[in-house]
């Protein structure tokens, strides 16, 4: 998935190796080995979007060749001696090489390795920010509440800060947490609030954007997926650096000041009443002049912002949770939040994932939908789809009530009404007999024939198997039937009407 997300960002944005490199959770080497591939190769993001992992795993990298790990020295160290006056990096090299000739690092490499090492240390520097680029989220410290009409306690809540690099327009809501599903639908707020999509999300490091912060930082997997939806990549911002994502420290500092600072009176008893108010001081908050320029943030959006936004999908991100499902059982049916969907039958032993939203289960295989179902909430039970059934199971399940049901429904109205009759009693199955013998006729006659005749069986009130042949081999009967010849003595309307005349 990683290299998946690296391809797409390089085809399908303008950001720099480094910054793909950091938010698919690869090197910057290994991203700009990829570009040059798909330079040399000519590929476009159509066709590698269609393959699955294995052939973009095919595609941009050789075979694994085994290798002993060289030893490096300790870049600190090589950076505290390039402090002194005469010093350079070729005489360090040469002492590091003098140990060991075998063992060491090329010049080229050793440098390279200490340049990403000096990209870690502290630095202070002007930030410039390309229009659309960029936007910078993260989450207030300082808590508003609302007070639960029930308990008459306060309720605290999250603040949700959001701000466009180039232009400042801020964003602002309220969530019930830091969790996941609240962080996911902010962020799904904040985009239909800016009524377009950046190139880059820049978050702090909490975990539901970050499971695991280190140079190069896994991103969670809601939030990755979010990412794909949106076309846009997750950058984080460096542990413990906050100048990363200065735009919204200021940003977050502002909200405090001029919104939440101007409720501190105010009452309010749920956090829908809490966001309307938010919701009225931040276009307040948007259309007040900036120092430096006169201009406001809604003023600068429009003019420098809006047209460089990407535009939204057709429907927005929906939350999702994913569930990890090591190996297909061989009955094909998974189990998700304590229900069984079935897959089709040819994935036993497969290892799949399911994406669970509110309303429905989606099951993939290598990012390739293979089952959906409606979510159930019964535990223990079991949603089947037919078509993943194997031929012999997918006959023995309509012989059953609810699968005779099924095929009634899909054969005809008539014949529906009349499996119904067959079943309204108090043991369903024994009316079993009669349906088998209904759809041996549907086998032999057609549904849309056998459809009209039921309809003609239930009318003279006699939904009966025997009815139902009777009636049909009538209808056969009347259809082999020869016309009666024609008497060659009889008179015509012709001769009557000459009779008539005379």
């Amino acid at each position: 998935m990683k290299q998946f997300d690296a391809v797409r960002l390089i085809l399908t944005t303008t950001l720099t190796d480094r910054d793909i490199g950091l938010a698919a959770g690869m090197s910057k080497t290994t991203v700009g080995r990829y570009r040059r591939i798909a330079m040399i190769k000519k590929l476009s993001w159509e066709k590698v979007g269609a393959l699955d992992p294995d052939a973009v795993h095919r595609l941009f990298n050789r075979p694994a060749q085994g290798g002993k790990p060289k030893r490096s020295p300790d870049l600190s160290v090589l950076h505290e001696q390039l402090q002194n006056k005469g010093m350079t990096l070729q005489l360090l090299w040469e002492d590091y090489r003098r140990e060991d000739p075998h063992n060491t690092l090329s010049y080229s490499h050793l440098a390279a390795k200490l340049q990403r090492h000096r990209e870690t240390l502290p630095t202070v520097m002007r930030q410039h920010h390309t229009p659309g680029e960029r936007v910078f989220v993260d989450y207030s410290g300082l808590r508003p509440h609302y007070i639960d009409p029930a308990t008459q306690q306060k309720v605290p809540v999250e603040l949700f800060v959001a701000v466009l690099g180039a232009s400042s327009l801020m964003f602002a809501t309220c969530t019930p947490s830091q969790k996941v599903p609240d962080f996911i639908r902010a962020h799904v707020a904040m985009l239909d609030y800016f009524g377009g999509v950046p190139e880059v999300i820049v978050p702090d490091n909490l975990k539901s954007a970050v499971t695991l912060a280190s140079r190069i930082p896994t991103i969670q997997r809601t939030y990755a997926d979010l990412a794909r939806h949106y076309g846009v990549a997750i950058l984080p911002a460096r542990p413990y650096k906050p100048r990363d994502k200065g735009s919204v420290e200021a940003g977050v500092k502002y909200a405090q000041q001029r919104i939440l600072a101007r409720l501190r009176h105010r009452h309010f008893y749920s956090i829908d009443e809490l966001n309307a108010a938010i919701s009225t001081l931040l276009e307040e908050a948007n259309d007040r002049p900036m120092v430096k320029d006169g201009l406001s943030r809604r003023a600068r959006f429009e003019a420098l912002e809006r047209s460089a936004l990407k535009p939204l999908p057709p429907v927005p991100y929906v939350y999702a949770e994913w569930v990890a499902i090591p190996k297909v059982p061989k009955d094909y049916h998974v189990a998700v939040e304590g229900h069984f969907y079935s897959v089709p039958h040819d994935l036993i032993g497969q290892r799949l994932d399911a994406r669970i939203t509110d309303t429905t289960v989606e099951i993939l295989r290598d990012r390739k939908r293979v089952a959906y179902h409606a979510r159930s909430a019964v535990l223990g039970g079991h949603t089947t789809t037919s078509a993943h059934q194997p031929e012999a199971h997918r006959a023995q399940a309509q012989r059953s009530p609810e699968g005779m049901l099924a095929w009634a429904k899909s054969a005809g109205p008539q014949l529906l009404r009349f499996v119904k009759h067959q079943l309204d009693r108090p043991q369903p199955f024994l009316g079993m007999p009669a349906c088998d013998a209904l759809r041996t006729l549907a086998h032999a006659h057609g549904t849309e024939k056998l459809d009209e005749v039921a309809g003609r069986a239930l009318d003279l009130h006699s939904p009966k198997i025997t009815t139902l042949k009777r009636l049909l081999d009538n209808a056969v009967a009347s259809v082999k039937k020869p016309p009666a010849p024609r008497n060659s003595n009889a008179r015509g309307a012709r001769y009557h009407a000459e009779v008539v005349q005379c």
